[in-house]
Protein backbone atom coordinates (compact mmCIF):
# COMPACT_ATOMS: atom_id res chain seq x y z
CA UNK A 1 0.00 0.00 0.00
CA UNK A 2 1.35 3.43 -0.92
CA UNK A 3 2.07 5.87 1.88
CA UNK A 4 0.71 9.37 2.28
CA UNK A 5 3.57 11.83 2.29
CA UNK A 6 3.13 15.58 2.58
CA UNK A 7 5.65 17.94 1.09
CA UNK A 8 8.65 19.19 3.01
CA UNK A 9 7.44 22.40 4.56
CA UNK A 10 8.47 25.15 6.92
CA UNK A 11 6.61 27.58 9.11
CA UNK A 12 7.72 30.46 6.88
CA UNK A 13 6.33 28.74 3.79
CA UNK A 14 2.94 28.32 5.49
CA UNK A 15 2.91 31.97 6.55
CA UNK A 16 3.83 32.98 2.99
CA UNK A 17 1.02 30.85 1.54
CA UNK A 18 -1.59 32.28 3.93
CA UNK A 19 -0.40 35.83 3.24
CA UNK A 20 -0.60 35.21 -0.52
CA UNK A 21 -4.19 33.93 -0.12
CA UNK A 22 -5.19 36.97 1.96
CA UNK A 23 -5.87 34.86 5.06
CA UNK A 24 -3.04 36.00 7.34
CA UNK A 25 -3.53 38.52 10.12
CA UNK A 26 -0.27 38.25 12.01
CA UNK A 27 2.41 35.99 13.42
CA UNK A 28 3.09 35.84 17.16
CA UNK A 29 6.32 34.10 18.10
CA UNK A 30 8.56 34.09 21.18
CA UNK A 31 10.73 36.59 19.28
CA UNK A 32 7.91 39.08 18.64
CA UNK A 33 5.01 40.05 16.37
CA UNK A 34 4.92 40.48 12.61
CA UNK A 35 3.02 40.11 9.34
CA UNK A 36 5.70 38.72 7.01
CA UNK A 37 7.05 35.18 6.44
CA UNK A 38 10.44 36.20 7.82
CA UNK A 39 8.75 37.13 11.09
CA UNK A 40 8.12 33.39 11.62
CA UNK A 41 10.84 31.03 12.79
CA UNK A 42 12.50 28.80 10.17
CA UNK A 43 11.01 25.65 11.68
CA UNK A 44 10.33 22.46 9.73
CA UNK A 45 6.77 21.09 9.59
CA UNK A 46 6.33 17.37 9.00
CA UNK A 47 2.64 16.90 9.82
CA UNK A 48 -0.69 18.72 10.08
CA UNK A 49 -3.39 18.09 12.71
CA UNK A 50 -6.61 19.58 14.08
CA UNK A 51 -6.40 17.74 17.40
CA UNK A 52 -3.85 18.43 20.12
CA UNK A 53 -3.45 14.72 20.86
CA UNK A 54 -0.43 12.87 19.50
CA UNK A 55 1.21 16.00 18.09
CA UNK A 56 4.99 16.23 17.77
CA UNK A 57 6.93 19.52 18.15
CA UNK A 58 7.03 19.80 14.33
CA UNK A 59 3.26 19.29 13.86
CA UNK A 60 1.30 22.33 12.68
CA UNK A 61 -1.83 22.34 14.85
CA UNK A 62 -5.03 24.00 13.58
CA UNK A 63 -7.23 25.36 16.37
CA UNK A 64 -10.64 25.53 14.71
CA UNK A 65 -14.28 25.61 15.72
CA UNK A 66 -14.89 25.27 19.45
CA UNK A 67 -11.17 24.72 20.21
CA UNK A 68 -10.39 25.72 23.80
CA UNK A 69 -7.11 27.00 25.16
CA UNK A 70 -7.08 24.21 27.75
CA UNK A 71 -6.65 21.69 24.89
CA UNK A 72 -3.12 23.05 24.43
CA UNK A 73 -2.03 21.89 27.87
CA UNK A 74 0.40 19.05 27.38
CA UNK A 75 0.38 19.40 23.59
CA UNK A 76 3.85 18.90 22.14
CA UNK A 77 3.28 21.03 19.06
CA UNK A 78 5.05 24.38 19.09
CA UNK A 79 3.23 25.72 16.04
CA UNK A 80 -0.47 26.53 15.74
CA UNK A 81 -2.93 28.29 13.46
CA UNK A 82 -5.93 29.98 15.06
CA UNK A 83 -8.34 32.87 14.55
CA UNK A 84 -7.39 34.40 17.90
CA UNK A 85 -4.26 34.16 20.08
CA UNK A 86 -3.89 31.90 23.09
CA UNK A 87 -1.91 33.77 25.78
CA UNK A 88 -0.66 30.60 27.47
CA UNK A 89 0.78 29.06 24.29
CA UNK A 90 4.58 29.38 24.31
CA UNK A 91 5.21 28.50 20.66
CA UNK A 92 4.55 30.32 17.39
CA UNK A 93 0.95 31.29 16.62
CA UNK A 94 -0.19 32.06 13.09
CA UNK A 95 -3.33 34.19 13.45
CA UNK A 96 -5.77 34.03 10.52
CA UNK A 97 -9.21 35.37 9.65
CA UNK A 98 -10.78 31.88 9.45
CA UNK A 99 -8.92 28.87 10.84
CA UNK A 100 -11.09 26.27 9.05
CA UNK A 101 -10.49 27.85 5.64
CA UNK A 102 -6.81 28.26 6.45
CA UNK A 103 -6.63 24.57 7.34
CA UNK A 104 -8.20 23.61 4.01
CA UNK A 105 -5.83 25.89 2.08
CA UNK A 106 -2.71 24.62 3.85
CA UNK A 107 -3.90 21.01 3.70
CA UNK A 108 -4.41 21.11 -0.06
CA UNK A 109 -0.95 22.66 -0.51
CA UNK A 110 0.76 20.26 1.92
CA UNK A 111 -0.59 17.22 0.06
CA UNK A 112 0.19 18.77 -3.35
CA UNK A 113 -3.42 19.48 -4.37
CA UNK A 114 -4.57 15.84 -4.82
CA UNK A 115 -8.11 16.95 -5.74
CA UNK A 116 -6.74 18.28 -9.02
CA UNK A 117 -5.16 14.95 -9.97
CA UNK A 118 -8.11 12.62 -9.34
CA UNK A 119 -11.63 12.42 -10.78
CA UNK A 120 -13.78 13.46 -7.82
CA UNK A 121 -17.55 13.02 -7.61
CA UNK A 122 -19.64 14.59 -4.82
CA UNK A 123 -23.19 13.80 -3.68
CA UNK A 124 -25.56 15.89 -1.59
CA UNK A 125 -29.20 15.66 -0.58
CA UNK A 126 -31.39 15.23 2.49
CA UNK A 127 -31.62 11.47 1.97
CA UNK A 128 -29.94 8.84 -0.16
CA UNK A 129 -26.38 10.19 -0.16
CA UNK A 130 -24.82 7.01 1.23
CA UNK A 131 -26.69 4.61 -1.06
CA UNK A 132 -25.95 6.76 -4.11
CA UNK A 133 -22.28 6.94 -3.13
CA UNK A 134 -22.10 3.12 -2.98
CA UNK A 135 -23.92 2.83 -6.32
CA UNK A 136 -21.56 5.31 -7.98
CA UNK A 137 -18.45 3.76 -6.46
CA UNK A 138 -19.48 0.31 -7.66
CA UNK A 139 -19.93 1.54 -11.23
CA UNK A 140 -16.64 3.45 -11.30
CA UNK A 141 -14.70 0.59 -9.68
CA UNK A 142 -16.22 -1.88 -12.13
CA UNK A 143 -15.33 0.23 -15.16
CA UNK A 144 -11.97 1.72 -14.12
CA UNK A 145 -10.70 -1.02 -11.81
CA UNK A 146 -10.76 0.91 -8.54
CA UNK A 147 -12.51 3.80 -6.82
CA UNK A 148 -12.22 5.48 -3.43
CA UNK A 149 -15.07 6.37 -1.08
CA UNK A 150 -15.83 8.78 1.74
CA UNK A 151 -19.30 8.21 3.21
CA UNK A 152 -21.20 8.36 6.46
CA UNK A 153 -21.00 4.55 6.65
CA UNK A 154 -17.50 3.62 5.49
CA UNK A 155 -14.37 5.12 3.98
CA UNK A 156 -12.09 3.49 1.41
CA UNK A 157 -9.06 5.53 0.44
CA UNK A 158 -6.89 2.90 -1.23
CA UNK A 159 -9.63 1.35 -3.36
CA UNK A 160 -9.62 -1.95 -1.41
CA UNK A 161 -9.86 -1.60 2.36
CA UNK A 162 -12.93 -0.19 4.12
CA UNK A 163 -12.97 1.42 7.56
CA UNK A 164 -15.92 2.76 9.62
CA UNK A 165 -16.69 6.44 9.22
CA UNK A 166 -17.37 9.03 11.92
CA UNK A 167 -18.50 12.00 9.80
CA UNK A 168 -20.59 12.27 6.64
CA UNK A 169 -17.93 14.58 5.20
CA UNK A 170 -14.55 14.44 6.96
CA UNK A 171 -12.48 17.45 7.97
CA UNK A 172 -10.53 19.00 5.11
CA UNK A 173 -7.19 17.55 6.26
CA UNK A 174 -8.68 14.06 6.22
CA UNK A 175 -10.13 14.62 2.75
CA UNK A 176 -6.79 15.69 1.28
CA UNK A 177 -4.95 12.92 3.10
CA UNK A 178 -7.41 10.33 1.74
CA UNK A 179 -7.16 11.65 -1.80
CA UNK A 180 -3.37 11.61 -1.55
CA UNK A 181 -3.46 8.00 -0.32
CA UNK A 182 -5.75 7.09 -3.21
CA UNK A 183 -3.33 8.54 -5.76
CA UNK A 184 -0.37 6.78 -4.18
CA UNK A 185 -2.28 3.50 -4.64
CA UNK A 186 -3.12 4.16 -8.25
CA UNK A 187 -6.76 5.06 -7.60
CA UNK A 188 -7.92 7.57 -10.20
CA UNK A 189 -11.58 8.02 -9.20
CA UNK A 190 -13.16 8.95 -5.90
CA UNK A 191 -16.75 9.37 -4.63
CA UNK A 192 -17.72 11.26 -1.49
CA UNK A 193 -20.82 12.45 0.32
CA UNK A 194 -20.99 16.20 0.78
CA UNK A 195 -23.14 17.41 3.67
CA UNK A 196 -24.56 20.89 4.12
CA UNK A 197 -22.33 21.23 7.17
CA UNK A 198 -19.29 20.55 4.97
CA UNK A 199 -19.91 23.90 3.30
CA UNK A 200 -21.16 25.60 6.45
CA UNK A 201 -17.89 24.94 8.30
CA UNK A 202 -15.56 24.92 5.25
CA UNK A 203 -14.59 21.24 5.19
CA UNK A 204 -14.72 21.30 1.38
CA UNK A 205 -13.32 24.82 0.99
CA UNK A 206 -11.31 25.18 -2.22
CA UNK A 207 -12.40 21.83 -3.70
CA UNK A 208 -13.86 21.77 -7.20
CA UNK A 209 -15.58 18.48 -7.95
CA UNK A 210 -15.48 16.96 -11.41
CA UNK A 211 -19.16 16.09 -10.99
CA UNK A 212 -21.68 16.88 -8.27
CA UNK A 213 -25.13 15.36 -7.71
CA UNK A 214 -28.10 17.01 -5.97
CA UNK A 215 -30.57 14.27 -4.97
CA UNK A 216 -33.42 15.90 -3.04
CA UNK A 217 -34.17 18.48 -0.37
CA UNK A 218 -36.38 18.67 2.73
CA UNK A 219 -35.92 20.67 5.96
CA UNK A 220 -33.23 19.04 8.13
CA UNK A 221 -30.22 19.94 10.27
CA UNK A 222 -31.94 23.09 11.52
CA UNK A 223 -30.84 23.97 15.04
CA UNK A 224 -28.73 26.60 16.85
CA UNK A 225 -25.60 24.48 16.27
CA UNK A 226 -26.27 23.73 12.57
CA UNK A 227 -28.39 25.82 10.18
CA UNK A 228 -30.54 28.66 11.55
CA UNK A 229 -33.27 28.10 8.95
CA UNK A 230 -34.19 26.20 5.80
CA UNK A 231 -32.88 28.95 3.51
CA UNK A 232 -29.39 28.55 4.96
CA UNK A 233 -29.60 24.75 4.71
CA UNK A 234 -30.76 24.88 1.08
CA UNK A 235 -28.11 27.49 0.23
CA UNK A 236 -25.32 25.30 1.64
CA UNK A 237 -26.66 22.27 -0.22
CA UNK A 238 -26.55 24.17 -3.53
CA UNK A 239 -22.88 25.01 -3.06
CA UNK A 240 -21.98 21.56 -4.43
CA UNK A 241 -23.58 22.56 -7.74
CA UNK A 242 -21.63 25.82 -7.70
CA UNK A 243 -18.35 24.04 -6.98
CA UNK A 244 -18.65 21.25 -9.57
CA UNK A 245 -17.50 21.24 -13.19
CA UNK A 246 -20.44 19.05 -14.21
CA UNK A 247 -23.80 18.79 -12.45
CA UNK A 248 -26.36 16.03 -11.89
CA UNK A 249 -29.72 16.96 -10.38
CA UNK A 250 -33.19 15.64 -9.71
CA UNK A 251 -36.01 16.99 -11.85
CA UNK A 252 -38.48 15.92 -9.14
CA UNK A 253 -37.78 18.76 -6.68
CA UNK A 254 -41.05 20.60 -7.30
CA UNK A 255 -40.93 24.33 -6.64
CA UNK A 256 -37.34 24.05 -5.39
CA UNK A 257 -36.05 22.68 -8.69
CA UNK A 258 -35.49 26.05 -10.33
CA UNK A 259 -32.57 27.35 -8.23
CA UNK A 260 -30.85 23.96 -8.47
CA UNK A 261 -31.45 23.74 -12.20
CA UNK A 262 -30.23 27.29 -12.79
CA UNK A 263 -26.95 26.52 -11.02
CA UNK A 264 -26.59 23.23 -12.90
CA UNK A 265 -27.17 24.85 -16.28
CA UNK A 266 -24.16 27.14 -15.73
CA UNK A 267 -21.88 24.12 -15.98
CA UNK A 268 -20.14 22.79 -19.07
CA UNK A 269 -22.29 19.67 -18.66
CA UNK A 270 -25.41 18.81 -16.70
CA UNK A 271 -27.71 15.80 -16.51
CA UNK A 272 -31.14 15.59 -14.91
CA UNK A 273 -32.87 12.46 -13.65
CA UNK A 274 -36.50 11.78 -12.81
CA UNK A 275 -39.00 9.15 -11.79
CA UNK A 276 -41.86 10.92 -13.58
CA UNK A 277 -40.58 13.35 -16.26
CA UNK A 278 -39.73 11.69 -19.62
CA UNK A 279 -38.06 14.93 -20.73
CA UNK A 280 -35.25 14.38 -18.22
CA UNK A 281 -31.87 13.10 -19.37
CA UNK A 282 -32.37 9.95 -17.31
CA UNK A 283 -35.87 8.65 -16.82
CA UNK A 284 -37.27 5.52 -15.21
CA UNK A 285 -40.34 3.83 -16.70
CA UNK A 286 -42.05 0.88 -15.05
CA UNK A 287 -43.32 -1.94 -17.22
CA UNK A 288 -44.23 -5.61 -16.88
CA UNK A 289 -40.54 -6.42 -17.37
CA UNK A 290 -39.55 -4.16 -14.48
CA UNK A 291 -38.09 -0.68 -14.00
CA UNK A 292 -36.51 0.43 -17.28
CA UNK A 293 -34.03 3.32 -17.29
CA UNK A 294 -33.64 5.56 -20.33
CA UNK A 295 -30.72 7.88 -21.09
CA UNK A 296 -31.37 10.63 -23.60
CA UNK A 297 -34.30 8.64 -24.98
CA UNK A 298 -32.43 5.36 -25.39
CA UNK A 299 -33.06 2.39 -23.12
CA UNK A 300 -30.24 1.28 -20.83
CA UNK A 301 -32.29 -1.78 -19.95
CA UNK A 302 -34.35 -3.07 -17.05
CA UNK A 303 -32.65 -2.63 -13.69
CA UNK A 304 -33.56 -4.91 -10.78
CA UNK A 305 -31.91 -3.51 -7.69
CA UNK A 306 -31.11 -5.50 -4.58
CA UNK A 307 -32.40 -2.54 -2.55
CA UNK A 308 -36.13 -1.85 -2.59
CA UNK A 309 -37.96 1.43 -3.19
CA UNK A 310 -38.51 3.95 -5.96
CA UNK A 311 -36.21 6.32 -4.09
CA UNK A 312 -33.38 3.83 -4.60
CA UNK A 313 -34.19 3.73 -8.31
CA UNK A 314 -33.77 7.51 -8.24
CA UNK A 315 -30.48 7.05 -6.38
CA UNK A 316 -29.35 4.56 -9.00
CA UNK A 317 -30.13 7.01 -11.81
CA UNK A 318 -28.17 9.71 -10.02
CA UNK A 319 -25.22 7.33 -9.69
CA UNK A 320 -25.42 6.36 -13.36
CA UNK A 321 -25.49 10.03 -14.35
CA UNK A 322 -22.47 10.75 -12.12
CA UNK A 323 -20.58 7.83 -13.65
CA UNK A 324 -21.34 9.06 -17.17
CA UNK A 325 -20.07 12.53 -16.23
CA UNK A 326 -16.93 10.85 -14.86
CA UNK A 327 -16.20 9.09 -18.15
CA UNK A 328 -18.14 5.83 -18.10
CA UNK A 329 -19.82 5.28 -21.50
CA UNK A 330 -23.63 4.80 -21.39
CA UNK A 331 -23.06 1.47 -23.14
CA UNK A 332 -20.72 0.14 -20.45
CA UNK A 333 -21.89 -3.03 -18.67
CA UNK A 334 -20.45 -1.45 -15.50
CA UNK A 335 -23.68 0.52 -15.13
CA UNK A 336 -25.49 -2.70 -14.23
CA UNK A 337 -23.27 -3.16 -11.18
CA UNK A 338 -25.78 -1.06 -9.21
CA UNK A 339 -28.06 -4.10 -9.22
CA UNK A 340 -25.90 -6.04 -6.78
CA UNK A 341 -25.26 -3.24 -4.28
CA UNK A 342 -26.54 -3.61 -0.74
CA UNK A 343 -25.77 -1.13 2.03
CA UNK A 344 -26.00 -2.44 5.57
CA UNK A 345 -28.63 -0.60 7.61
CA UNK A 346 -30.14 1.06 4.54
CA UNK A 347 -33.44 -0.46 3.36
CA UNK A 348 -32.37 -3.77 4.86
CA UNK A 349 -35.34 -6.11 4.70
CA UNK A 350 -35.85 -9.00 7.07
CA UNK A 351 -38.74 -11.49 7.10
CA UNK A 352 -38.48 -12.99 10.61
CA UNK A 353 -41.85 -14.73 10.72
CA UNK A 354 -44.90 -15.41 8.52
CA UNK A 355 -46.87 -12.24 7.80
CA UNK A 356 -44.13 -9.93 9.12
CA UNK A 357 -41.75 -7.81 7.04
CA UNK A 358 -39.17 -5.70 8.82
CA UNK A 359 -37.17 -2.83 7.35
CA UNK A 360 -34.08 -1.57 9.12
CA UNK A 361 -33.20 1.86 7.82
CA UNK A 362 -31.30 4.97 8.78
CA UNK A 363 -34.39 7.15 8.15
CA UNK A 364 -34.19 10.03 10.61
CA UNK A 365 -36.19 12.89 9.12
CA UNK A 366 -39.53 13.59 7.43
CA UNK A 367 -38.47 12.86 3.86
CA UNK A 368 -36.78 9.54 4.59
CA UNK A 369 -39.48 8.16 6.91
CA UNK A 370 -42.30 9.35 4.64
CA UNK A 371 -40.64 7.63 1.67
CA UNK A 372 -40.28 4.42 3.67
CA UNK A 373 -43.94 4.42 4.77
CA UNK A 374 -45.11 5.05 1.19
CA UNK A 375 -42.93 2.18 -0.01
CA UNK A 376 -44.51 -0.16 2.55
CA UNK A 377 -48.00 0.93 1.51
CA UNK A 378 -47.20 0.37 -2.17
CA UNK A 379 -45.47 -2.98 -1.62
CA UNK A 380 -48.12 -4.71 0.50
CA UNK A 381 -51.90 -4.79 0.36
CA UNK A 382 -53.36 -2.88 3.31
CA UNK A 383 -50.38 -3.40 5.64
CA UNK A 384 -50.48 -2.69 9.35
CA UNK A 385 -47.44 -0.47 9.84
CA UNK A 386 -45.52 -0.15 13.10
CA UNK A 387 -42.78 2.47 13.39
CA UNK A 388 -40.06 2.36 16.05
CA UNK A 389 -38.14 5.62 16.18
CA UNK A 390 -36.58 8.31 18.27
CA UNK A 391 -34.79 11.54 17.41
CA UNK A 392 -31.37 13.01 17.94
CA UNK A 393 -30.60 15.49 20.66
CA UNK A 394 -28.71 18.78 20.30
CA UNK A 395 -28.91 18.90 16.50
CA UNK A 396 -31.56 18.55 13.81
CA UNK A 397 -34.29 19.78 16.15
CA UNK A 398 -36.79 20.08 13.30
CA UNK A 399 -36.50 16.32 12.73
CA UNK A 400 -38.75 15.70 15.72
CA UNK A 401 -41.72 17.42 14.15
CA UNK A 402 -40.90 15.82 10.79
CA UNK A 403 -40.89 12.31 12.22
CA UNK A 404 -44.28 12.88 13.85
CA UNK A 405 -45.75 14.20 10.59
CA UNK A 406 -44.30 11.32 8.61
CA UNK A 407 -45.65 8.72 11.05
CA UNK A 408 -49.10 10.24 10.55
CA UNK A 409 -49.01 9.13 6.91
CA UNK A 410 -49.69 5.50 7.77
CA UNK A 411 -48.28 4.22 11.04
CA UNK A 412 -51.00 2.50 13.08
CA UNK A 413 -48.56 1.97 15.94
CA UNK A 414 -45.73 4.36 16.81
CA UNK A 415 -43.24 3.35 19.50
CA UNK A 416 -41.01 6.21 20.62
CA UNK A 417 -37.65 5.12 21.96
CA UNK A 418 -34.05 6.20 22.39
CA UNK A 419 -31.96 7.52 19.52
CA UNK A 420 -28.81 9.64 19.92
CA UNK A 421 -30.41 11.94 22.48
CA UNK A 422 -27.00 13.15 23.68
CA UNK A 423 -27.60 15.80 26.38
CA UNK A 424 -31.30 16.37 25.63
CA UNK A 425 -34.20 15.04 27.67
CA UNK A 426 -35.75 11.93 26.16
CA UNK A 427 -39.14 12.98 27.50
CA UNK A 428 -38.82 16.34 25.73
CA UNK A 429 -37.82 14.68 22.46
CA UNK A 430 -40.70 12.21 22.61
CA UNK A 431 -43.19 14.95 23.48
CA UNK A 432 -42.15 17.00 20.45
CA UNK A 433 -42.53 14.00 18.12
CA UNK A 434 -45.86 13.05 19.67
CA UNK A 435 -47.21 16.60 19.37
CA UNK A 436 -46.64 16.52 15.60
CA UNK A 437 -48.67 13.33 15.09
CA UNK A 438 -51.98 14.40 13.53
CA UNK A 439 -53.49 11.02 12.64
CA UNK A 440 -55.99 9.95 15.33
CA UNK A 441 -55.58 6.32 14.17
CA UNK A 442 -51.92 6.29 15.20
CA UNK A 443 -51.45 4.57 18.56
CA UNK A 444 -48.48 6.16 20.36
CA UNK A 445 -46.39 4.38 23.00
CA UNK A 446 -43.10 5.08 24.73
CA UNK A 447 -40.37 2.60 25.59
CA UNK A 448 -37.03 4.12 26.53
CA UNK A 449 -35.09 0.87 26.14
CA UNK A 450 -34.55 0.48 22.40
CA UNK A 451 -34.15 -3.29 22.56
CA UNK A 452 -37.46 -3.65 24.40
CA UNK A 453 -39.11 -1.26 21.94
CA UNK A 454 -38.04 -3.41 18.98
CA UNK A 455 -39.17 -6.61 20.72
CA UNK A 456 -42.53 -5.03 21.56
CA UNK A 457 -43.01 -4.08 17.90
CA UNK A 458 -42.20 -7.62 16.75
CA UNK A 459 -44.40 -9.29 19.37
CA UNK A 460 -47.27 -6.96 18.51
CA UNK A 461 -46.88 -7.64 14.78
CA UNK A 462 -46.91 -11.39 15.32
CA UNK A 463 -49.95 -11.21 17.58
CA UNK A 464 -51.83 -9.05 15.07
CA UNK A 465 -51.04 -11.33 12.13
CA UNK A 466 -52.09 -14.45 14.01
CA UNK A 467 -55.32 -12.75 15.06
CA UNK A 468 -56.29 -11.01 11.79
CA UNK A 469 -54.12 -12.55 9.05
CA UNK A 470 -53.18 -9.03 8.01
CA UNK A 471 -49.69 -8.31 6.69
CA UNK A 472 -47.61 -6.48 9.28
CA UNK A 473 -44.70 -4.20 8.38
CA UNK A 474 -42.30 -3.05 11.09
CA UNK A 475 -40.09 -0.05 10.35
CA UNK A 476 -37.04 0.20 12.64
CA UNK A 477 -35.58 3.56 11.81
CA UNK A 478 -32.93 6.05 12.84
CA UNK A 479 -29.94 3.84 13.71
CA UNK A 480 -29.43 1.53 10.74
CA UNK A 481 -26.78 -1.02 11.67
CA UNK A 482 -25.08 1.14 14.32
CA UNK A 483 -24.20 -0.66 17.55
CA UNK A 484 -24.19 2.37 19.85
CA UNK A 485 -26.34 5.25 21.04
CA UNK A 486 -24.91 8.64 21.95
CA UNK A 487 -25.88 9.74 25.46
CA UNK A 488 -24.36 12.74 27.24
CA UNK A 489 -21.50 12.99 24.81
CA UNK A 490 -20.54 9.30 24.98
CA UNK A 491 -21.27 6.33 22.76
CA UNK A 492 -23.13 3.72 24.81
CA UNK A 493 -23.29 0.13 23.42
CA UNK A 494 -26.64 -0.75 21.87
CA UNK A 495 -27.49 -3.98 20.09
CA UNK A 496 -28.20 -3.21 16.41
CA UNK A 497 -31.86 -3.31 15.39
CA UNK A 498 -31.22 -6.01 12.78
CA UNK A 499 -29.54 -8.32 15.27
CA UNK A 500 -32.44 -7.95 17.70
CA UNK A 501 -34.80 -9.04 14.91
CA UNK A 502 -32.65 -12.05 13.97
CA UNK A 503 -32.35 -13.17 17.60
CA UNK A 504 -36.11 -12.82 18.03
CA UNK A 505 -36.73 -14.94 14.94
CA UNK A 506 -34.33 -17.64 16.17
CA UNK A 507 -36.18 -17.68 19.48
CA UNK A 508 -39.41 -18.58 17.70
CA UNK A 509 -37.91 -21.80 16.37
CA UNK A 510 -35.89 -22.86 19.39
Amino acid sequence: MGAVVGKKASCRQVVGLLKEKGMLREVISPEGWGTEPEDAPEVEIDDLSYTSKNCSPSTLLFCKGAFKEEYLKGAQSRLCVSSSPFPSFKGTQIIVEDSAKAMAEVGAWFYSYPQEKICLAGITGTKGKTTTAYFAREILASHFGSCGLLSSAENCADGRNFTPSSLTTPESLDIFRSLSLALSNGVGHFVMEVSSQAYKVSRTFGIEFDAGAFLNISPDHISPSEHPNFEDYFYCKRQLMKNSRAAVYSADLGELERPVQEEAKKKRQSLSFSLCDPASDLFMKKSEKGPEIFFEGKSLGVFRLSMEGDFNLANAMAAIALAIECGVPPSSPALRSVEKVKVSGRMERLDPAPGIAVYVDYAHNYLSLASLIRHAQASFKDPRITVVTGATGTKGLNRREGLGKAASLGAERLILTTDDRDFDSLDEIDSQIEKAVSNPETQIEREDDRTLAVLSALDGARENFEKTGRQNVVLLVGKGDEDWIKIEGKKVPQEPDGKIVKDWAEGLTS
